[in-house]
């Protein structure tokens, strides 16, 4: 398990401060040692001077160092985290009795020198976290006597080292992840007795998924390119804790045989090519905390048991969503008194959310979305007391909000949008004053904007668009802080738009953001990114980003009267869309947007001219300014033409022709051989295509797992 190598870490840097404390106490450093050492020290870039220290000529005093307490010989250097840079000096070769070299968690680029093959007594190398280069050098073949090969988080490439298998009869750890390795693992390698942890994630190593026949407790082959079917790892049943093989080309079903590993606590074998059924004899052991199965395309019913469970033990993770499991959620599943987060979104998932699901009282959380699920959303469900995150968006369900829920006072993340839930949003909710992100969109529901809501005080993303809402749009509206995008179109609101608090929100006025957003997402979805991690030995952490556009939407409605000018004095906001109500007056002018990236004012009853800055909006690409009553001439420098059909449907409106003789009538499409009714459909398609382009999508997903204290992540969506 990766726990014990972390303690197996941590034993290993303790005996080395008491080797520097006791051991080399009262003795000085050999004087050919001290001298490769200071060269070593005149070619690092050392800006935070942690060896400073390496003065004088006791070793006692040189930050790092331990020594033999007879000759004065160094036997360990740990500059672990000392924002130390340059190359490694091959002056550190000549210390022929140095046992531990730890230069990780630093920036020092260059290759591997070559002469680090003298270091006969060398029995941990750990070079990782640098941005070291090259492949590396045959040369290492000589350390017969190395223990832990630590080369992770570099830039080395080439073909994986054909000689790892068979150089050292005591190596038990080889780290070589996050690297650019290719080729094959070599046969040697599932031969090697003494090896108890290798990990090579996030290369480029190919070949069938190949078993190993000695004990290991750590196995990390995950974001590479195998392939074949799974072994049973039979020679580890007793002693593999960590499996990870996520994210490569694995086909075929899950053995049972996996469920004999008798010491497994992580399992992640997602994002592969999994099918079939799950056997009901795959029951996973008590001692299993995260199994990830999730980006497969397992089918058949969600095992009725999964996993065996006690008060004390049993799994803190389960994610077995974006598969094709059909039928209804198991009762067992609510029997896993020890679950943390549960995810079977992006299933074919029938039924109702059982009651019982309240029984998991230590649930952070649930994501049930995408399904076909039915019935309401259980009372029972307040017993999960602990909940941070409540996804139950795009299924069949119906009834109405329970007042009760405000029990889920720790709530952050509530998402019921896309259902057929109607009533009125309850003025209880008001004691989620935890709430950051909520989405209620595409429901049926009704009534007016409760002023429960002003309680979220942590509010970032809010959409009720596509309900029955209506009403005025309370003066509290754009008081929330923290709030990031909010998105009320597509309901009955009348009345005017609240003029003021515009400059309460950080987000609409921070000046411009430097946020590179992806170039495709989905249309008008909550989405965000949920990072959870296994720490210690069964807790689970929480955390998300929320990395939407910066934007306000208030389209399609009743709304009437001006747009309020501080609306258009917000230096952040990137998208705006008031289109499809009765606003009338004059548009403020534009010059404070400097981040405006979309501005959709389409089908109003504007007047006067058309602001003359657009050109001056650098992030603008997507203008829509059409079937209003806008009048004057726009010069063609005002760069009107880099929005086709935006000024379309405004009779009195004249555009400089780019002949210069005179002007077009804007009524008249600016697409040749297009009528007004295509042109309107267009403008409407270039809103769409804003958000398919330009909205990021943030879809739950879950970062994170395994292994205690360094866990991989998991994005739900973008998961590695």
């Amino acid at each position: 398990m990766e726990m014990k190598w972390v303690c197996k870490t941590l034993e290993l840097h303790l005996v080395l401060l008491l080797l520097l404390i006791l051991v080399s106490e009262g003795f000085d450093l050999n004087p050919d040692d001290r001298n490769s050492l200071l060269l070593f020290r005149s070619l690092v870039q050392d800006p935070n001077q942690r060896l400073s220290t390496w003065v004088g000529s006791s070793c006692t005093n040189w930050t790092g160092l331990a020594c033999d307490n007879r000759t004065g010989h160094v036997v360990s250097i740990n500059l672990t985290g000392m924002n130390l840079s340059g190359q490694v000096h091959p002056s550190m070769c000549k210390l022929s009795y140095l046992e531990f070299l730890i230069l990780s968690h630093n920036n020092f680029t260059g290759s591997i020198p070559l002469c680090l093959g003298a270091l006969h007594s060398l029995k941990t190398l750990d070079l990782s976290r640098n941005r070291l280069l090259g492949n590396v050098p045959d040369t290492l073949m000589r350390l017969r006597s190395l223990r832990q090969l630590v080369l992770s988080d570099n830039q080395l490439g080439g073909y994986f080292p054909w000689w790892v298998g068979n150089f050292s009869s005591n190596l038990e750890k080889i780290d070589m992840s996050f690297n650019s390795f290719r080729g094959e693992i070599p046969e040697s390698l599932f031969y090697l007795k003494s090896l108890k942890y290798l990990d090579l994630e996030s290369n480029c190593l190919l070949g069938n998924v190949h078993d190993f026949y000695q004990s290991l407790v750590f196995l990390n082959l995950g974001s590479n390119r195998f392939s074949g079917t799974l072994p049973c790892f039979s020679a580890s049943a007793s002693s593999l804790a960590v499996l990870k093989l996520a994210n490569n080309s694995v086909v075929g079903g899950i053995p049972t045989c996996i469920a004999s590993l008798e010491a497994l606590t992580h399992l992640n074998l997602s994002f592969n090519h999994l099918n079939y059924e799950i056997s009901p004899r795959l029951v996973f052991l008590e001692k299993l905390l995260v199994l990830d199965l999730s980006f497969n395309d397992l089918s058949g019913p969600l095992p009725s048991k999964i996993a065996e469970t006690t008060d004390k033990s049993g799994l803190v993770l389960l994610d077995l969503s974006h598969n094709r499991f059909s039928g209804e959620i198991p009762l067992k599943i609510t029997e896993l008194k020890s679950l943390q987060a549960l995810f079977l979104s992006h299933n074919l998932l029938t039924g109702e959310i059982p009651a019982r699901i309240g029984n998991l009282t230590y649930l952070q959380m649930i994501d049930l979305s995408h399904n076909m699920l039915s019935g309401s959303i259980p009372l029972n469900i307040v017993g999960c007391f602990q909940l941070l995150a409540l996804i139950v968006n795009n299924n069949n369900l119906s009834g109405e909000i329970q007042p009760e829920l405000d029990a889920l006072d720790s709530l952050k993340i509530l998402d019921i949008s896309s259902n057929r839930i109607s009533g009125e949003i309850p003025l209880t909710l008001a004691g989620l004053k935890s709430l950051e992100i909520v989405d209620l969109s595409s429901n049926n529901l009704s009534g007016t904007l409760s002023d429960a809501i002003t309680k979220w005080s942590n509010l970032k993303y809010l959409s009720i668009a596509r309900n029955k809402l209506s009403g005025s749009l309370p003066n509290w509206l754009f008081s929330f802080e923290a709030i990031q995008m909010m998105d009320f179109s597509t309901n009955k609101f009348t009345g005017f738009i609240p003029d003021g608090n515009f400059n309460t929100s950080l987000n609409f006025n921070s000046g411009r953001r430097n946020i590179i957003m992806p170039a495709i997402a989905k249309p008008r979805n909550v989405d965000i990114e949920i990072y959870v991690a296994v720490v210690g030995t069964n807790e689970l952490s929480f955390n998300y980003d929320l990395l939407s556009t910066v934007g306000i939407d208030l389209s399609d409605n009743l709304l009437r009267g001006g747009i309020p000018e501080g609306l258009f004095e917000l230096p952040s906001l990137e998208y705006l869309n008031l289109s499809y109500n009765f606003l009338d007056g004059q548009v403020p002018v534009l010059d404070k947007m400097l981040s405006l990236r979309a501005l959709d004012l389409s089908h109003n009853s504007l007047t006067g001219q058309i602001p003359g800055n657009i050109s001056s909006l650098e992030e603008l690409t997507l203008l829509n300014l059409s079937y209003n009553g806008f009048s004057g001439f726009v010069p063609e420098k005002q760069g009107y033409r880099k929005f086709p059909g935006a000024f379309a449907g405004n009779p009195d409106l004249c555009l400089e022709s780019s002949s210069g003789e005179g002007c077009n009538n804007a009524s008249i499409p600016l697409v040749p051989g297009k009528t007004s009714k295509e042109e309107t459909d267009e403008g409407l398609i270039s809103i769409w295509v804003f958000f398919v382009s330009f909205f990021v999508s943030f879809y739950l997903g879950v970062v994170a797992l395994f292994c205690s204290g360094r866990m991989r992540s998991y994005i739900l969506q973008t998961k590695i």
